[in-house]
């Protein structure tokens, strides 16, 4: 997995909670386009036809749409000539997602269900879910001149885990198990060297304890499975809920002016996500 911008755990979690549904003010135009390009052949293009049809773009851009931005941003899904990559580009304000990089989710999903419950959709679309959350992160930072404190990529990581907190626990978890194992299953393969540590990429393994750290925080209930398993240090989960409530929080007071309309229920960002379930 190339360590680019990309993914695979500055806050934006009252984005998610006050997004309506796709509506533009009056005499507006929208500020999300999506591009699917369409590969000629192969099991790229085969991608191609089963993102386009379960609408993936367009739930994404649904949750966008609320946000006043002043300029456009594009979301979009390319072939890469075999690279399993994601990533934002500041320039033409474009997020890409490579059908390389569902390829490589692919290949690395479980076949069947694991012994922790963990399915081969959970992972495949799950890290899908979780990669453009990551990837939107930074465009939101930039297009809506947010600041930053501290690495941009630690913050990208925390937005996508608190968009898809926002979901019903049962589907959130099973969005942060896949995200978890594919984390787990690349720290397997990382080496510690001075190239990975000077990385403006956390090593993967940080990033998955940080995601889980969220998770737990987010609802002790409906994960207290990470701590019971041991997936989630009992050192650590004690501060989660801190950690959490302070993520909410400096999103609240960060990006209210930015927003459009009401609150929403679960229920409704849901439907932003139902092609994931």
């Amino acid at each position: 997995m190339p360590r680019r911008r990309h993914v695979g755990p500055t806050l934006l979690l009252i984005w998610v909670v006050c997004v309506l549904q796709v509506r533009a003010e009056a005499g507006a135009t929208p500020k999300v386009r999506i591009v699917y390009q369409n590969p000629a052949r192969g099991e790229a293009a085969e991608i191609y036809r089963d993102v386009r049809e379960r609408r993936v773009l367009e739930g994404l851009r649904n949750l966008i749409s609320d946000l006043r931005l002043s300029q456009t941003l594009t979301l979009r899904m390319a072939e890469c000539g075999g690279e399993p990559n994601a990533w934002y580009a500041p320039r033409d304000r474009t997020v890409t997602v490579c059908y390389d990089y569902i390829r490589d989710l692919r290949e690395r999903a479980p076949s069947t269900v694991t012994a922790d419950g963990v399915t081969r959709q959970a992972v495949i679309f799950g890290g899908l879910a979780q990669v453009f959350l990551h990837e939107v992160g930074h465009a939101l930072f930039d297009l809506l001149d947010i600041p930053v404190l501290g690495r941009e990529e630690d913050a990208a990581d925390q937005f996508a885990a608190l968009v898809v907190l926002r979901l019903p626990p049962a589907e959130a978890r099973r969005v942060i198990d896949g995200g978890a194992h594919l984390f787990r299953s690349f720290a397997a393969l990382e080496t510690v060297e001075e190239a990975v540590l000077a990385d403006s990429h956390g090593l993967f393994a940080q990033r998955l304890y940080n995601l889980l750290c969220l998770a737990y925080g987010s609802d002790r209930r409906a994960f207290a499975y990470l701590v019971d398993r041991a997936s989630l240090p009992s050192e650590r989960a004690v501060e989660c809920a801190a950690e959490y409530a302070q993520a909410a929080d400096t999103m609240d007071r960060v990006l209210h002016r930015h927003l459009r309309g009401k609150r929403l229920g679960r229920g409704q960002i849901r439907r932003a996500f139902r092609w994931i379930f």
